[in-house]
């Protein structure tokens, strides 16, 4: 086996004690946070989707069923900028951070077959937010209150993709899922009163399991007319994740110290995820791409009790990519320069008082090769999520994210 090889499965094991969770605003509290649609730049710039796209040049822990044209093995890298301003009707925040955002190592076993595998590490949830307001008591007196949340969920995956008659492609991901989600409350009175502070600290530890399965059709157009310049593709995926097993501590500090932790076991489900995605091309140059994913998180329980702020979860996304073909050896990184861009609409699956949190963004990316197999993918976006009416919460943010892809053969087969 590669050394490389060695070196980056050991990476997976130790970088997952590392990643951070992204800011976010007071929905993030909810369930196990904000949903992370796309962990790359690539996608980012798609409309965080892309689902029925097949490309050599990347291997995600997107859809499995894409990297069954995987020529070379790729390495891919990512790590995201995110800032936003929070708004209500006493004023405004802006808040930033940059996380990383993942990683993938994918290879080929027979091309001929389309037959690959893949592994990696990405960020599935993002828990981020600090809340305080100040409140007067006839009794208590002066108080502050302080409300802060951190965490993520994340995936450690291995799947494999393989291609099927009619040249479909059939992907798989088995996948295992941890992180950690802290909650902190704490109320400080003034110097005048009599009453000492308190808190209370509680961790979410989650641990389970999962699967990905997806299919991308062939090229339709194909079945007619074999020598057609045109392309469309369909695609399907479903993500299942098993019951999380989920560590619960609570730590309460008062006048007299700190009590003893309350310690428990409980069971948090994450209904499942659908994805359908289409594509359209022409002249090997041109992508237009549709993505819909649907998640009905009113079936999400915490200990087998239902989160009363929670709906469906649905998303649209709309793509364009534009890759030249490139048939000079000497050809610039200017010139084969890839660009794309798209239009996004989620329902989110927050709702409060019937008034449901709905976000709308633009986006656009750009990749640079930086050699015959290496890319560096950027992309960014802007957006709007909430409002500021009935005493909710409006975000306005950009994201920006970097993608580094490398190439190299490590497996080839001998003639003898």
């Amino acid at each position: 086996m590669n050394k490389n090889l060695i070196k980056i499965l050991f990476l997976f094991l130790v970088i997952n004690q590392f990643l951070f969770a992204q800011v976010g605003p007071i929905y993030s509290r909810y369930g196990i946070g904000d949903q992370i649609h796309s962990h790359t730049a690539r996608r980012m710039g798609f409309g965080d989707l892309g689902s029925a796209v097949i490309d050599k040049d990347y291997v995600d822990g997107y859809n499995p069923a894409s990297w069954s044209n995987l020529k070379l093995t790729r390495f891919g890298i990512s790590g995201k900028f995110l800032g936003a301003t929070y708004s209500d009707q006493n004023g405004s925040v802006y808040a930033n951070n940059f996380i990383f955002s993942g990683f993938t190592l994918g290879f080929p076993i027979d091309r001929s077959l389309g037959i690959s595998m893949a592994i990696g590490l990405i960020p599935i949830s993002a828990l981020k937010y600090e809340i305080a307001e100040s409140g007067s008591d006839s009794l208590l007196g002066n108080y502050d209150d302080k409300y802060t949340g951190s965490g993520s969920l994340s995936k450690i995956f291995i799947g494999a993709s393989t291609g099927l008659p009619f040249k479909f492609s059939l992907g798989a991901m088995f996948e295992y899922y941890s992180g950690t989600n802290d909650y902190s409350t704490k109320r400080d009175f003034s110097n005048t009163s009599s009453f000492s502070s308190i808190y209370y600290d509680t961790r979410y530890k989650y641990s389970g399991l999962g699967t990905t399965v997806s299919l991308i059709s062939g090229n339709v157009f194909e079945y007619f007319n074999k020598e057609t310049s045109l392309e469309f593709r369909l695609s399907g995926m479903m993500n299942f994740v098993s019951d999380l097993t989920t560590d619960t501590t609570l730590v309460t500090g008062t006048s007299i110290g700190e009590l003893t932790p309350r310690e428990g076991e409980v069971i948090t489900k994450i209904p499942t995820k659908y994805t359908f995605g289409a594509v359209f091309g022409w002249n090997e140059e041109y992508l237009v791409l549709f993505d819909y994913v649907y998640q009905p998180w009113n079936e999400y329980t915490f200990n087998n009790t239902y989160e009363k702020n929670f709906k469906e979860l649905i998303k649209y996304s709309l793509g364009f990519q534009y890759k030249p073909i490139v048939r000079s050896i000497h050809a610039s990184s200017w010139e084969q320069m890839s660009l794309r861009c798209g239009l996004s609409f989620e329902e989110t699956q927050y709702s409060f008082d019937g008034i449901n949190i709905d976000a709308y963004s633009v986006h656009a990316g750009v990749t640079f090769p930086f050699s015959s197999v290496n890319l560096i993918d950027l992309g960014i976006a802007f957006g709007i999520r909430g409002k500021k009416e009935n005493n909710l919460v409006k975000e306005q943010f950009i994201k920006a994210a970097i993608t580094l892809s490398l190439g190299e053969l490590w497996f080839q087969r001998e003639d003898r």
